[in-house]
């Protein structure tokens, strides 16, 4: 399962979090809201690294985004952003 949520953010729907030499699992998600058709959206991004032994894990939500709407297109960036940040430390250890 590693392996495939790795993929996700190498080549899939999250590569808009992918960071080189940096191994980072994760899964996108888009909900629309109820009623349907509302045009209403959730926009989240799960993600764990390293992703063959995870020592930290984030999830980002972002309730009714405008514009876009997808998890990876809404989330991926910041989500990127999240990790430029936090796995340097990681890697000192």
């Amino acid at each position: 399962m590693k392996y495939i949520l790795e993929k996700v953010v190498a080549d899939g729907t999250g590569n808009k979090a992918y960071i080189e030499e940096m191994r980072i699992g994760g899964k996108t998600a888009t909900s629309q809201k109820l009623p349907r058709n509302s045009g209403k959206y959730v926009s989240s991004f799960m993600s764990f690294a390293p992703a063959d032994n995870p020592r930290v894990i984030s999830i980002i939500i972002v309730d009714e985004p405008k514009g876009m709407y997808y998890g990876g297109t809404v989330v991926g960036p910041l989500m990127k952003k999240l990790n430029e940040n936090i796995l340097p430390y990681l890697l000192k250890e």
